[in-house]
């Protein structure tokens, strides 16, 4: 957005100059094609007035700090006042806060009072409708007696005070104060301090928008460096990102330390002069891998706050305790400024950035503006770090269950090779119970091996349908074989075990994953059922083949019921009931995965009841083995 040219109060500047000059016998003379005012025969003293009036209309406004200093030197130069203040209305609460007072014989620059509108009810009344508020005398005055404490402190005798609006509302007030006895204001002077409050509104305009758009601006430098610091999936790439983006909106070169355990790291460097980037790079390497070392960066470190140099000179940084080789790389590489901001990740001090200017002088907008950007790379950097140890988390436990999987295997290899050398010796003819016995541990054997894969391994498939081995089998004695393998449950648990089914139920399934979700199911519905009856049933038909286990135990929340088949989920506290919530999410894989469906009905305090449908024919994408 383009800025304005001269502001609105310029030709109400122009015309106090014109009339200043007719009164002297002069005349103002403007060229059609020029901004300049060439002023004919008047009087020294005239001519000293209207230059300064037009310094005002002419008075640059990018730069609100400087504009509202000249305004208000040359306030006091028109008004022919010691002392001009510009005060910010609040409305919370109501009051007056110095932005900025000149005092014109010690060319001192004040800021900072408070006026509460409670304390001075008379005085806010006023300067709301009035468009000058001129008092003689503020002693005797009723709308300035208040303001005593204030007005004695600084010798204030007389004031002409100026409402200043934007939009139509009351933004802050325009003070004139005369210290050197009690001054009547005439007209002239009344019209001075309106054209010049018209002047300092307009300025207020054009910072308002200014603000907005630098607002705007920062806003969306700030959203796309975060998206682009958090694409960087890897770590290291993140913190080349961070530094990167930050130039050269936030400076010339950009620094950022990382804290890892007890020490720290420079972990990545950026300058806008890819000659520089070495220099760079070489001062961090040695003044950045201590904590204890001296220099703005570790400090903000120590001190877990923002630090900042406005100039950054040779005398300024041995003040610092910099040494004198640091300075010189500093000096290279002509820093004139510099600010360095901690990053937090839930209150811990993670690194922090550094950040220095060659061509200007950070101030404290610049500072909140690097501590924003600290704050919004923080968040971002922490969830990359979190990211980072999940998945090296993922891998680890990856590794361990392959190690498990394939040291759980090599045992029952050789007790599978056992069996199958026992049974080739054994002399005939076999004891029956021998030959069960034999039987029974080469059926285990086989089991716990399918055990690994569904149970141990499982994790590994990431969601994917699990390795099933798909023969047909009945339903109703797979489930009396597992009911009749956990035998010691129910008493263990005090809970009395009803099973109940129909004719022989043919599915096509995988026994062993079966047997892993008829058994899941039973253990929960004992280990839940708070002593009272659990109730297995199996039923079927030409389609579907149906298996119901039901508890009267402690029920689950309604607000758990549909996330009680994800990965870790628990409907108890582990406080009071064991596991690692797997469980149920193990047996909705494995049903899932033969086609069927397992779903829940429970309400607090009356038990559960879990119910899986199977279809009795294979699912074309699960072709028998």
């Amino acid at each position: 957005m383009a800025r304005k040219g001269p502001h609105d109060g310029f030709a109400a500047i122009v015309g106090l100059a014109s009339e200043a000059a007719t009164r002297s016998g002069g005349s103002l003379v403007a060229p059609a094609s020029s901004d300049t005012y060439v002023f004919d025969t008047m009087p020294r003293k005239q001519t000293s007035v209207v230059a300064t009036l037009l310094r005002l209309g002419l008075l640059q406004k990018d730069e609100w700090d400087s504009a509202l200093h000249q305004v208000l030197e040359i306030s006091c130069e028109l008004v022919g006042v010691e002392r001009a203040s510009y005060w910010s209305f609040r409305a919370d609460p109501p009051s007056l806060v110095c932005e900025l007072g000149y005092v014109a014989s010690k060319r001192l620059l004040e800021r900072g009072a408070v006026v509460l509108e409670r304390d001075n009810p008379e005085y806010f009344t006023e300067i709301r409708r009035v468009q000058v508020l001129d008092i003689k005398d503020t002693r005797t005055d009723r709308r300035s007696r208040s303001l005593g404490t204030y007005l004695s402190m600084h010798g204030i005798q007389s004031m002409l005070n100026v409402p200043v609006f934007a939009g139509g509302e009351l933004i802050g007030v325009l003070c004139h104060d005369c210290v050197r006895g009690r001054r009547s204001w005439s007209s002239r002077d009344c019209e001075l301090a309106l054209t010049i409050s018209h002047i300092l509104s307009s300025l207020l305009e054009v910072r308002a928008r200014n603000r907005a758009e630098e607002n705007e601006r920062r806003a969306t430098f700030l959203a796309q460096a975060s998206t682009a610091v958090a694409e960087s999936m890897d770590l290291r790439d993140a913190h080349a990102v961070v530094v990167r983006r930050a130039i050269p909106t936030l400076g010339a070169l950009a620094t950022l330390i990382v804290v890892e355990g007890a020490k720290v790291r420079c972990a990545a460097t950026a300058h806008v002069r890819p000659a520089s980037q070495r220099l760079l790079s070489t001062m961090c390497a040695e003044y950045c891998h201590d904590p204890a070392s001296p220099g703005i960066a570790l400090r903000a470190l120590r001190e877990r706050q923002s630090l900042l140099i406005p100039v950054a000179d040779g005398d300024t940084l041995r003040k610092n305790d910099l040494p004198p080789r640091q300075i010189d790389f500093f000096e290279t590489l002509c820093v004139r400024s510099m600010m360095s901001v901690p990053l937090f990740a839930r209150d811990a001090v993670t690194g922090v950035l550094t950040f220095a200017s060659d061509t200007r002088s950070y101030d404290r907008d610049d500072l909140r503006f690097a501590e924003a950007y600290a704050q919004q790379i923080g968040m971002v950097l922490e969830n990359i770090t979190l990211l980072a140890r999940a998945r090296e988390a993922i891998r680890a436990r990856n590794d361990f269950l392959l190690l498990a999987g394939h040291e759980l295997r090599t045992p029952l290899t050789a007790l599978k090779l056992a069996i199958d050398l026992l049974r080739r010796k054994l002399i005939e003819p076999v004891l029956p119970p021998v030959q069960r016995a034999i039987d029974k541990i080469g059926q285990q054997a086989t089991r716990l091996t399918r055990l690994i894969d569904l149970v141990v391994l499982a994790p590994l498939h990431d969601g994917r349908t699990p390795p099933l081995r798909i023969e047909q089998l009945d339903l109703c004695e797979l489930v009396r074989n597992v009911i009749r393998d956990s035998a010691d449950l129910p008493t263990r648990h005090g809970c009395e075990l009803r099973y109940s089914s129909e004719r022989p139920i043919l599915v096509q399934g995988d026994r062993t994953g079966l047997e892993v979700v008829v058994s899941n199911l039973l253990s929960n519905a004992l280990k839940f059922g708070a002593g009272r009856p659990v109730e297995v049933s199996v039923v079927g038909d030409e389609r579907r083949a149906t298996l119901i286990v039901r508890d009267r135990g402690i029920g689950i929340p309604a607000d758990r019921i549909p996330h009680i088949f994800e990965r870790y989920e628990r409907a108890a506290s582990s406080a009071n009931f064991g596991g690692l919530g797997l469980g149920l999410h193990i047996a909705a894989q494995i049903v899932a995965a033969h086609g069927g469906q397992i779903h829940v009905d429970s309400r607090i305090g009356e038990g559960s009841t879990f119910t899986v449908e199977l279809p009795t024919t294979t699912p074309a994408s699960l072709p028998p083995v």
